[in-house]
């Protein structure tokens, strides 16, 4: 490992309230995340050959310093597609699982068959108001282990380029002062132990209070915390939340989730 693998694994090991060591090192860890101006949207645009791709290898980095999806390589193929309600009869027997409140997933290597197949078309996955159809929950490229999931998850997968510095960035705009911390108290004594400062500066913006996490970076719900709209996956065997985060004012979410299925390079 890099001396910057060494400083990361120990930066998330302090936001995971354990060292990256005493997770099971069993099963894959992904990264799924929801957007809601652009999960539905993304249907339209499908293109069935991506979504049957093995898309392997470690987290890349496609250029920036915000923290957006665009900065990922996606990984369609293993995306997961959840839907209230699921209208076409060709989705009915790919469906994973369905939670409480009848909320369906199924896999986008799934539905790229049954496109590439013609049992299932474009058109009757077109989304609507209602979130009848399907909707994206986009899963990044990585390479399965926890560490790669969290680099993902926290956009240090080129580090140190591609880091920012929100909190200063809420300061040059005015809305508030430098002696303001605009950080989750409930993190402040973890990111203080981050041994490099822009990597401190960066994951800081990761972890804003309730207040400005909804104009800017991320509010971090903690270890083993779940935003709702990751249920269905949670729901599968052998998963396990590992954290979640979530973007302004509900619109979007991201977790780190522990999945019961081969490492990469070994799926199906």
């Amino acid at each position: 490992m890099s001396d910057w693998d060494d400083l990361l694994g120990h930066a998330f090991g302090l936001l995971l309230g354990q060292p990256l060591a005493e997770f099971d090192a069993a099963g894959t860890y992904a990264v799924f995340y929801y957007d809601d101006e652009t999960a539905g949207e993304a249907l339209e645009d499908l293109d069935p050959g991506e979504l049957v791709a093995d898309i392997d290898g470690r987290s890349g980095d496609q250029g920036g310093d915000e923290l957006y999806p665009d900065r990922w390589v996606p990984d369609l193929a293993r995306s997961a597609f959840v839907a209230t309600e699921v209208r076409p009869a060709a989705l009915q027997p790919l469906l994973t699982v369905t939670t409480d409140d009848d909320r369906a997933l199924v896999w986008g290597r799934d539905i790229g068959r049954a496109l590439q197949a013609g049992s299932l078309s474009l058109d009757e996955l077109t989304p609507d108001g209602y979130r009848l159809f399907p909707h994206l929950l986009l899963r990044p490229r990585t390479d399965g282990s926890l560490l790669d999931a969290m680099r993902a998850a926290t956009w240090t997968m080129s580090a140190p380029d591609g880091l920012s510095d929100i909190g200063d960035s809420l300061v040059r705009d005015g809305y508030v002062t430098s002696e303001v911390s605009v950080v989750d108290p409930r993190w402040e004594s973890a990111l203080d132990q981050v041994g490099d400062d822009a990597l401190r500066r960066h994951l800081r913006g990761l972890c804003l209070d309730a207040h400005w996490a909804r104009m800017a970076g991320a509010y971090y719900l903690g270890p083993g915390e779940c935003p709702s709209d990751f249920g269905p996956i949670a729901a599968l065997p052998g998963s396990k939340v590992i954290a979640g985060w979530e973007f302004g004012e509900g619109q979007g979410a991201m977790v780190v989730m522990h999945l019961s299925e081969p490492s990469v390079g070994s799926h199906g």
